[in-house]
């Protein structure tokens, strides 16, 4: 891409975050229940939008961080071609309570569709069907636990979990070969939220990565689960103290979520880089810089702006088509340094993104 493209797309995207940030002088992303005010597309022709004809959509999300940047963007692109009113909220941190209550809050806002995730097995269900019994269309991204849609026939967009585990369980075989020559020794598999849907089965699909490679390659490696926090400082201490008592059994660090972040910068501190694998999920700057300098073996990616782009196309089907919703799978790419440096051209959008909508790490 030339340095002119490069230029292009940056100014485009900023004029266009800028619009819907400023639109009507209402917000983009916060507790309020804001609108953005973009004019209505159809097949045939631009008209001008009215009250009569304006969607108001939500998106409410479990933990507002900066991993939901891209789908917010993803949502504010399509709202902006389809001239619907857009709003994306979400609990800081992570606060299963919160986050259903600010479902029901969006439902008391009468839009006419929803995004929401699900990542617990009951306890979304009940808002997610009063939204379908309101007939407010309703769409799942990012997590959906299982039995939430033989409950709510919701449909879901998003990673497969397992599937992305095998892939990273395999993945970092590899890399502890490389790194180690052993053919045994622990692999520790860390999650900041116990409990949660995606990162428990993650997991699972890790180990099962893991014993894919032990087959293939004749290794013996096992896993463990940790749980450690998604703050910085807390599970650095956490990764300290298990390395300190079994350091000479772990060969690896899977991370369920972008803690493997963490890894890399506590290895770089103390000098451990090479002395084991290290690999997780998420496209977080840091994370990507410690893919370019050594300190992170790779990372698997799930494309969140699809996350809000297809999310809102299946709404969009759905209320002026009238086609049903289906799954959509948004993948397990693998980063790593055969293609650090494109990923990072391309998600560095995301980083000013992030500072205009005002969702920064």
């Amino acid at each position: 891409m030339t340095a002119k493209r490069r230029d292009e797309r940056k100014i485009s995207r900023r004029s266009a975050l800028k619009v819907l940030a400023v639109g009507a002088g209402t917000t983009v992303v916060g507790p309020m229940l804001g609108a953005c005010v973009v004019p209505t597309v159809t097949p045939a022709e631009p008209v001008e939008a009215t009250q009569e004809t304006k969607r108001k959509v939500i998106f409410v999300t479990h933990d507002l961080n900066p991993f939901f940047v891209p789908a917010v963007v993803g949502l504010k692109d399509f709202g902006a071609l389809a001239g619907w009113d857009t709003d994306f909220i979400g609990p800081v941190p992570h606060d299963a309570q919160k986050t259903i209550e600010m479902q029901y809050n969006a439902l008391a806002a009468k839009p006419d569709a929803v995004g929401f995730t699900a990542i617990d097995s009951q306890a979304y269900n009940d808002p997610i069907k009063q939204a379908q019994e309101e007939g407010i269309f309703v769409v799942l991204y990012n997590t959906r636990a299982p039995g939430v849609k033989e409950a709510t026939g919701a449909a879901y967009v998003g990673q497969d979990f397992v599937v992305a585990g095998n892939v990273a369980g395999y993945e970092l075989g590899k890399y502890i070969t490389t790194h180690t020559g052993k053919t045994e020794g622990k692999i520790v598999m860390s999650n900041f939220a116990p409990g949660h849907f995606a990162l428990e089965t993650r997991n699972l699909g890790g180990t099962q990565g893991v014993e894919r490679y032990n087959e293939e390659f004749g290794t013996s490696f096992t896993t463990e689960d940790l749980a450690t926090s998604s703050d910085e400082a807390e599970a650095i201490a956490k990764f300290e103290a298990k390395w300190a008592a079994e350091g000479d059994q772990i060969v690896g660090w899977l991370s369920s979520e972008f803690t493997h972040t963490f890894i890399g910068n506590w290895a770089k501190e103390e000098g451990l880089v090479g002395q084991f694998a290290v690999g997780g999920y998420d496209l977080l700057d840091q994370t990507l810089e410690n893919i370019k300098d050594g300190t992170v073996d790779f990372t698997i990616g799930q494309n969140p702006y699809a996350q809000g782009f297809m999310t809102a196309a299946l709404i969009f089907q759905g209320l002026e088509r009238g086609y049903p919703a289906s799954d959509i799978d948004t993948g397990a790419e693998i980063v790593d340094a055969s293609n650090i440096d494109a990923v990072i051209e391309r998600e560095s959008l995301w980083k000013e993104s992030g500072e205009e909508l005002g969702i920064v790490g």
